[in-house]
């Protein structure tokens, strides 16, 4: 029989980290909201630190539900003995939803960064003098044109 005490008090270590990744989450959407490159890419290490601890755990989490009946969190907690069975499923229920909350940061993070991108990529295509060929572009053939006349 799993030890239940202990697949407890890892999840409760497992949902802390989770609650700081989460936070790190809200920082980083807040740096893309303000434009703070530098800020941002400063975090990066933070962020692969937050990364690689969720590696470490992910191992300990295998090791630790070895023996457990069910294959999904939701369902070791469904078929926990009575006693420990609400305490998994109320840990269950908050680690879905803090990991439901960091996914769609960063799915809105991609939007935001995405368009930005886009945007900076017009304005850019727009100063281009050359085309995919290597020919002037026929409007800075034009301008260049009218400069010389002036």
């Amino acid at each position: 029989m799993p030890d239940y005490n202990k697949i407890i008090a890892f999840f409760d270590e497992y949902i802390t980290h989770y609650r700081e990744f989460l936070q790190f989450e809200y920082l980083k959407m807040d740096m893309i909201n303000h434009n703070q490159i530098e800020k941002l890419s400063t975090s990066l290490s933070t962020e692969q630190a937050l990364i690689m601890k969720t590696n470490v755990y992910e191992t300990k989490r295998l090791k630790v539900l070895e023996g457990t009946t069910g294959s999904t969190f939701a369902e070791i907690a469904q078929n926990a003995p009575e006693e420990y069975r609400e305490k998994l499923t109320a840990q269950h229920k908050e680690l879905s939803e803090i990991v439901f909350r960091i996914k769609e940061l960063n799915d809105s993070a991609k939007i935001t960064v995405t368009e930005r991108l886009k945007k900076i990529q017009r304005r850019t295509a727009e100063l281009d003098v050359y085309d995919g060929k290597g020919t002037v572009k026929r409007e800075h053939a034009s301008r260049l044109a009218i400069s010389k006349n002036v």
